[in-house]
């Protein structure tokens, strides 16, 4: 976040357009002021919104009494900085937290008459997206401390933009979604590493056809038999082998996940080592089959004679979600996995906690999810904590996983082929944690019970250190002096390591966080001086690597490895952050996601693994799923890697990362000489690489619906680069941009043409993020197309709003100046994108 004192603060204004009552009127009665309060924000026009917007927060009371708001303050979530200074006397914006900012009413008697409206302007850090605005508004009586939430409140779409800028947008889409003409679909997603088909050969697969499972893969049988009757209608009789068309057999000498899958006149057959290859090889049949043959109306399924061997890239091929900062329940959860499985991805990274939230049952300390999982307005009463990310005034039930809940998510992902990685966070991101643990301090000190109270105690009261962490907060992050901060940390471990030997799950990998530690920590805290002088440091920037070997020697302890973020691996002594050789062959395995283009951090994961430790490749600049997609100020996400399309998660490297580079995170041209000097693999690094992963932090995802657009179809990617084999593209010191552009034509081609439609069906369908349409004019043509391709595109030319039974597009419509086109893309379940007007 850019520091407060570098916004430049023009002179602003707050245009009223109401009448300032006297002091006899009265105000309305103060429970239903929030209901009567009409909240807008935009951005003003004419101005470069990535440089100190000026932005407006309109208020209209709709009522038909006063609204005095004086006796009011207005709280939101923002998740960008504001200038305290550049804003009109007569108001006040304070940030109090984290992203939680008060505006309050400074004029003695300041009444909002019924359909007047006030408009306040204040000053921030660039904004990307309508994403970017305020959220979660409340109003709270500044007498009782009463807090209600701003039903009626919308943040803006639209941006300032000219028609010309419009025109030149609509066209980069359209030359952005074009892709090779004659490129056929690959027939399987993730590719296989070898696979042969002939297409004028068919085996038929229908109703009775015999099949037969070697004891060893009951459970994937039955998986089989499962889905076809399920999506196709044809049901299978067991069988012994000699007789049976469709085989499941276990054989020796194929590697970990590894299958063969073979399709010809004899049937279907199945070869594998383990359970999980026979899986996988299920998954492969199942992307055989093309959307029409998934629908149960089908009396048969014609196959085409194939040869498949096939084994992943990689053994480590992961998706992390984030459910502290918004919460997302068991059900979705269960959702998501059965999409990594589908797609091959076995490994969950469950970032359950963080600074807005602890999300996991922890019997022996109920103060976790009492007020860790807790948000109110009443947060400084210690007994929760603050509203964040839009969750308002409005307390939530049970926004947390009770042990029973995740006993069945270990299981399910289990089934389904799938290690969950627990993450606690620590030092950093500790807020919900610290917070809930001094309120447990104050319970038990008010029973005179000092020792019980010291017992979990994560921050030192007498800290006078100054720090304001990547989100904003300044007292988020745990006392490495404390004893208590082990006891903690070991007893949160042991009962999340107890529920998985409860599940039948045993736990074998735990993640530590150890992200994001701000600057200034620690360095006025009398724990840490004392600590520092018993273990010899002089500085207190070397408690960071001690503090992290401490950790995880606590965890090897208990037979586990420990995990975290890159930081972990690092040390700063004096200079900024650099890699730390004395840790390399600790054991530590390392999730590495900064390598944003042209910010000097690009080899960092290739340094790391060189060094020794163990990398999952978390590419920030490809595979962080939070990220918009476009800089469409209608398209949701954050923004400070770029953009992240469908065609930037394909074309990661993630052996050779420099092969195609081109742009920094602004567009900027990157110049190929910049990474001459950068390290690249060596052998002893290619092993140490253990695989990528994709990543989504929830900050702007609240609801199910927008965690399932953010995340799909740019997680198939993932995993097609995850599992797939190296690509020419990816290989040599060039950029072969011929071959690159074939093969993610051959994949998106897949995903348009079957994919997609598949994922309608699943689960009763996912909500998929719809394709986007580009507009290009040529001559007297619109030539339209979509960022995914065999997506319909209906217009209409008459000032109508597009719907299913319009027009249809074929590639290109006639154009008339002065006509109003508007654009609208439907799928086969009838949701549509936002309208597109040119």
């Amino acid at each position: 976040m850019t520091n407060l004192k570098k916004i430049k603060r023009p002179l602003l204004y707050a245009g009223l357009s109401m009448t300032l009552l006297g002091q006899g009127a009265f105000a309305q009665d103060r429970g239903s002021s929030a209901d009567q309060l009409q909240v807008s924000w935009q951005v003003k026009e004419g101005q470069n919104i990535r440089k100190n917007p000026v932005s407006t927060l309109i208020l209209k009371n709709k009522g038909k009494s006063n609204l005095q708001l004086n006796d009011w303050s207005l709280w939101f979530n923002f998740i960008r900085s504001i200038d305290p200074n550049a804003i009109d006397k007569r108001f006040a914006i304070a940030h109090r937290n984290g992203d939680l900012f008060e505006l309050s009413f400074h004029r003695s008697n300041f009444i909002l008459k019924p359909q007047d409206t006030v408009h306040i302007d204040f000053v921030t850090t660039g904004l990307v997206n309508y994403t970017d605005g305020p959220i979660g508004l409340y109003l709270k009586n500044n007498r009782s401390g009463k807090a209600t939430d701003v039903v009626d409140y919308v943040a803006s779409k639209t941006a300032p933009q000219s028609e010309t800028e419009k025109v030149n947008y609509f066209a980069y889409k359209y030359d952005q979604n074009k892709l090779v003409d004659g490129v056929a679909a690959q027939p399987i997603i993730p590719m296989p590493a070898s696979i042969q088909t002939d297409n004028t050969k068919k085996f038929t697969l229908k109703a009775g056809t015999k099949y037969f499972v070697d004891s060893g893969f009951a459970k994937e049988g039955a998986f089989l038999t499962d889905f076809l009757s399920r999506y196709t209608g044809i049901h299978l009789s067991n069988s012994r082998e000699q007789e049976s068309s469709i085989r499941i057999i276990k054989t020796k000498g194929l590697k970990p996940e590894s299958y063969r899958l073979t399709i010809d006149a004899a049937g279907v057959r199945i070869e594998a080592t383990d359970n999980a290859g026979a899986f996988y090889a299920i998954q492969s049949l199942k992307s055989l089959l093309n959307h029409q043959q998934w629908h149960k109306t089908a009396k048969s399924i014609a196959l085409p004679h194939s040869r498949i061997e096939d084994s992943p890239r990689y053994g480590y091929r992961g998706f992390m979600l984030d459910a502290a900062r918004n919460f997302h329940s068991k059900d979705e959860v269960l959702r998501i996995l059965d999409l990594m499985a589908t797609y091959k991805l076995n490994k969950f990274h469950f970032h359950f906690i963080d600074d807005e939230g602890w999300r996991l049952e922890i019997p022996s300390l109920p103060e976790l999810t009492a007020v860790g999982a807790n948000r109110s307005t009443d947060f400084e009463s210690g007994k929760a904590i603050q509203p964040a990310y839009g969750s308002g005034a409005g307390t939530r039930s049970k926004q947390y996983y009770t042990v029973a809940d995740y006993m069945e998510i270990l299981r399910y992902a289990q089934a389904r082929h799938i290690e969950v990685i627990p993450e606690v966070e620590t030092p950093g991101h500790a807020r919900a944690a610290i917070k809930a643990m001094r309120a447990r301090y104050e319970h038990f000190m008010k029973n005179g019970n000092k020792q019980k109270a010291e017992e979990f105690l994560l921050d030192d009261a007498a800290d006078k250190s100054v720090y304001n962490s990547a989100q904003n907060w300044n007292d988020n992050v745990m006392n490495p002096a404390l004893p208590s901060t082990y006891h903690f940390l070991s007893t949160v471990v042991d009962e999340i390591k107890a529920i998985h030997d409860k599940a039948g799950v045993p736990l074998k990998i735990i993640d530590l966080g150890g992200d994001e530690t701000p600057s200034g920590v620690w360095e006025k805290s009398p724990k840490v001086a004392a600590f520092m002088q018993q273990n010899n440091i002089s500085n207190v920037l070397d408690v960071w690597p001690l503090y992290i070997a401490k950790i995880n020697k606590l965890v090897q302890e208990k037979g586990l490895t420990m995990s975290g973020w890159e930081e972990m691996g690092m040390r700063n002594k004096g200079k900024g952050m650099e890699v730390n050789a004395d840790l390399g062959t600790s054991g530590i395995q390392l999730n590495v996601w900064n390598n944003l283009p042209g910010q000097g951090q690009e080899d960092l994961a290739y340094r790391l693994a060189n060094a020794g430790y163990k990398v999952v490749y978390t590419s920030a600049a490809n595979n962080y799923l939070d990220m918009s997609w476009d800089r469409d100020f209608a398209d949701p996400g954050h923004s400070w890697v770029g953009t992240v399309n469908l065609n930037k998660t394909y074309s990661f490297a993630p052996e050779n990362f420099f092969i195609n580079l081109r742009k920094d995170d602004t567009g900027k041209d990157l110049v190929k000489e910049a990474y001459t000097n950068k390290e690249t693999l060596t052998a002893r690094g290619r092993q140490n690489l253990l695989g990528i992963k994709g990543a989504l932090w929830s900050e702007k995802v609240a609801t199910d619906q927008r965690l399932e657009e953010m995340i799909f179809p740019r997680l198939i990617a993932i995993a097609d680069r995850a599992w797939g084999p190296e690509q020419a593209w990816e290989k040599g010191d060039s950029f072969d941009e011929a071959a690159y552009r074939k093969a993610y034509t051959a994949f998106a081609r897949k995903l348009g043409e079957d994919e997609l439609r598949k994922l309608g069906l699943i689960n009763g369908g996912y909500r998929y993020r719809m394709p986007k349409i580009g507009v290009k004019q040529e001559n007297n043509q619109l030539l339209i197309n979509t960022d995914y391709p065999e997506f319909k595109v209906y217009y209409t030319d008459n000032g109508s709003v597009p719907t299913a039974q319009s027009k249809q597009v074929d590639g290109s419509i006639p154009y008339q100046q002065g006509k109003k086109y508007q654009f609208k893309v439907f799928d086969t379940a009838g949701r549509s994108s936002d309208v597109i007007i040119y």
